[in-house]
């Protein structure tokens, strides 16, 4: 009698998420996954720029040579040696200015596939339902961005650094009269915010559309060719007081709270929860902790919470609500 491994999962979620290389992608776009190779230039040059900070080689070719002197327990030694702050130092200011600065999935062909797009299309793969989702605009947690190219705009989208900007959020009173105004905030460049083309909104757009939208397309036509229990939804709630609904609307991750139905303190808490926005916001995160429980419970998202079908991939759900009700519709 052959023992079968029990399957484990049976459904997945999967959020603001994507998968393909880019080889798999369309022009421009920016991968969620890099070759196998990549990992080990990455790691190959982190080690290399180590070995140059602490003096122990004077260049790549120095430092090779110095490496193959070293057993692979003495190169992890010397690795785990290292702090964060002396990792992120090379991270940033070697790896980073040659294209090495990113990490990814390593897709090694065993723990992760070589491709999971041709895995799929191959068929080894685990076929079970599966929901995913987006939010409209997940590139505004990322408006750093938009200085990597200049069809992004060529400079970061906000003039305030993390901490400061953290700082901000935290003594926000999101029940008073404004206080900030998006110039505070934003690149000067990038405002009018609704700018057509050259706003901070168009830019972030064509950020995410590059960036989380060609990867989601890849991997859910990749599956839905497969099976045809796929269900999407986009996230475009964007009720935040003034000026945070600009400088986020819906951004990656802002979906979090309403799917598990959390609004309680958080680094984000003040700029994003109002008593303005509470009856709508209360009620979407109703309609979408719903439907992760029908999904959980059925494998699949439809729920009467919805007040209409969801229907398959590649239409989508939309998740809104105005400052009153929740607004859910089909795209």
């Amino acid at each position: 009698m052959v023992n079968a491994k029990p399957q484990l999962l049976h459904k997945a979620i999967a959020l603001s998420g994507g998968m393909a290389l880019p080889t798999e992608l369309p022009a421009g776009s920016f991968p969620t996954l890099r070759p196998e190779s990549f990992a080990l230039a990455q790691s190959g040059k982190l080690l290399s720029a180590l070995l140059i900070a602490d003096g122990k080689a004077t260049d790549d070719a120095s430092a090779k040579a110095y490496l193959a002197t070293q057993s692979n327990a003495e190169i992890a030694a010397y690795l785990r040696a290292k702090t964060p702050a002396e990792i992120f130092k090379q991270l940033l200011t070697k790896l980073l200015p040659v294209g090495l600065g990113s990490t990814f999935h390593i897709p090694d062909g065993t723990v992760v596939a070589s491709s999971a797009i041709a895995a799929i299309n191959g068929g080894q793969y685990l076929n079970v339902p599966v929901l995913a989702g987006n939010t409209r605009d997940e590139a505004k947690l990322f408006a750093s961005l938009l200085a990597l190219s200049p069809a992004l705009g060529g400079k970061p989208g906000l003039i305030v650094n993390d901490a400061t900007r953290f700082d901000m959020m935290v003594k926000f009173n999101p029940n008073a009269a404004p206080t900030l105004t998006d110039a505070d905030l934003i690149e000067a460049s990038y405002l009018p915010v609704a700018t057509p083309s050259t706003g901070y909104n168009a830019r972030l757009a064509l950020l995410g559309h590059i960036f989380f939208d060609s990867n989601r397309d890849a991997i859910l036509n990749a599956l839905k060719s497969k099976q045809s229990n796929v269900w999407y939804y986009q996230f475009s709630w964007d009720q935040e007081p003034a000026p945070w609904n600009d400088v986020y609307g819906a951004a990656h991750a802002f979906d979090m709270p309403f799917v598990f139905g959390n609004f309680g303190p958080s680094l984000f808490s003040n700029a994003v929860n109002s008593e303005a926005n509470k009856r709508g916001r209360l009620a979407l995160s109703a309609a979408m902790m719903n439907s992760i429980a029908a999904f959980a419970r059925n494998g699949d998202p439809n729920n009467a919470a919805l007040g209409m079908r969801w229907p398959v991939w590649p239409q989508t759900l939309n998740f809104d609500a105005t400052a009153d009700d929740k607004k859910i519709s089909v795209k």
